[in-house]
């Protein structure tokens, strides 16, 4: 990967987290966690609780995913990369600081979450490849997106969300 151009930190981030760590699709989270001295626990929250993350003054940072069957693994992937994003992000804040981010399916759609969105996608499914496999199952279109989604450890509706913002293809919906 040899990208020149960011057009946020966000992917600034994750793309040095790329060169880093030579990650492979699907990326280890656990790994780029482990590297960053995070602690992730798996637990089992109430379902309006996708993760959160905690840093305290003294303690190593904590991110918990919830663990529950009404979570995916594509979504708790997601959720873990998203909450890597606010430990990267909000590495600018003093470390005597208390941060605390719970998101949840509702969650404000501040311009922190979003970048930290930003982060996941760009983390999870970098352009450079994504393009790549794009170009390599050109032959077998109907299957692509989940062909891609499953090499990328991503729900298919990510994978045509990426796909879209990078302009590989365009969706209507469907009318019924």
């Amino acid at each position: 990967m040899s990208k020149l151009h960011f057009e946020s930190e966000s992917e600034l981030l994750a793309y040095k987290a790329w060169r880093t760590l030579a990650l492979e699709p699907p990326v280890d989270l656990d790994r780029v966690a482990a590297k960053l001295n995070l602690i992730v626990e798996y637990r089992e929250f109430v379902p309006q609780i996708d993760g959160l993350y905690l840093r305290l003054p003294g303690a190593p940072p904590v991110i918990a995913i919830n663990s529950s069957y009404l979570k995916p693994l594509e979504r708790r992937r997601f959720t873990l990369a998203h909450e890597i994003g606010h430990h990267l992000l909000a590495g600018r804040i003093s470390s005597t600081e208390r941060l605390f981010f719970l998101d949840t399916e509702s969650r404000r759609r501040t311009l922190l979450e979003r970048a930290c969105d930003r982060f996941a996608a760009v983390l999870l499914m970098p352009e450079e490849i994504v393009r790549s496999y794009f170009n390599e199952l050109e032959s077998n279109p109907g299957k692509r997106v989940a062909i891609m989604a499953g090499r990328f450890g991503v729900s298919r509706w990510a994978m045509r969300r990426r796909l879209r913002e990078l302009g590989l293809v365009t969706w209507r919906r469907r009318v019924l």
